[in-house]
C-alpha cells in the first residue's frame, strides 16, 4: 500500500468514525413535543360551544350533533394519535340521557391513547328537554354519570349546561349556563 493510499484510508476511517460517533451522540436526542392545541369532542353541544371559543379546535370528525358515547368511540378509533394537544374538552351523554350503559371507561381510555399528552375535561350536558324524567331525577342521573368521568381522572368543569325545558334553550350558546362554560374553557386554554 502506498503512502497516498494509507493517508486516504486514514482519512476515510476518520470520517467514518466521526459520523458513527456523531450519529450515536445525536440519535439519543429527541425533540420535545410542544403542547399547544386544545380540542373539543362530542355531541352538538361540543359543536355549538366549541364554535364560540377562540384557540379551540372542534374537529368535525370528532364532534357531531346527535352523537352518543359509542359514536365518539368509533370516530376516535380511526383518528390518529396526536401528541401536540394539551387539553381535550368533552361534551357527551346528553343524547343517551346519561345512560349507565355508556362505556365511559372505554371512551376515556381511547381519548388517553389518541391524545396521550392532553388533560381531559368534561362538562355536564343539558337535561330536562326530553320530558321523560322529573327535574330531580334528571339531575341525579347527570350527577351520577359525570362522577364516572371524575373517577377516571377526568376533570368535570364547574359550569354545567343543566336543566332546560326545551331543546332550543338547551342548544343556545347565549344562555347564562353556556356563557359560563365558554368562559371556563377559555380560562383553561389561556393558562
Amino acid at each position: 500500500m502506498t503512502k497516498i493510499q494509507q493517508k486516504f484510508l486514514k482519512i476515510a476511517l476518520g470520517i467514518g468514525a466521526f459520523f458513527f460517533i456523531a450519529n450515536k451522540f445525536f440519535a439519543n436526542k429527541t425533540t420535545p413535543t410542544v403542547l399547544k392545541r386544545s380540542f373539543m369532542v362530542g355531541d352538538s353541544h361540543a359543536v355549538g360551544i366549541g364554535s364560540r371559543i377562540k384557540n379551540l379546535v372542534t374537529d368535525r370528525s370528532l364532534a357531531k350533533g346527535g352523537w352518543f358515547v359509542s359514536n365518539l368511540i368509533n370516530a376516535l378509533n380511526t383518528y390518529p394519535v396526536t401528541y401536540d394537544v394539551k387539553n381535550v374538552f368533552i361534551s357527551i351523554g346528553t343524547n343517551g340521557q346519561f345512560s349507565r350503559n355508556d362505556k365511559i371507561d372505554l371512551l376515556v381510555q381511547t381519548l388517553k391513547q389518541k391524545f396521550p399528552n392532553a388533560k381531559l375535561y368534561v362538562f355536564v350536558g343539558s337535561y330536562g328537554w326530553s320530558g321523560s324524567l322529573s327535574r330531580a331525577a334528571s339531575l341525579a342521573n347527570a350527577q351520577t354519570y359525570y362522577q364516572r368521568f371524575k373517577n377516571l381522572g377526568v376533570t368535570v368543569l364547574n359550569s354545567p349546561l343543566g336543566y332546560h325545558p326545551t331543546d332550543a334553550l338547551a342548544h343556545s350558546t347565549n344562555t347564562p349556563e353556556a356563557k359560563r362554560i365558554i368562559a371556563e374553557i377559555t380560562n383553561i386554554i389561556n393558562k
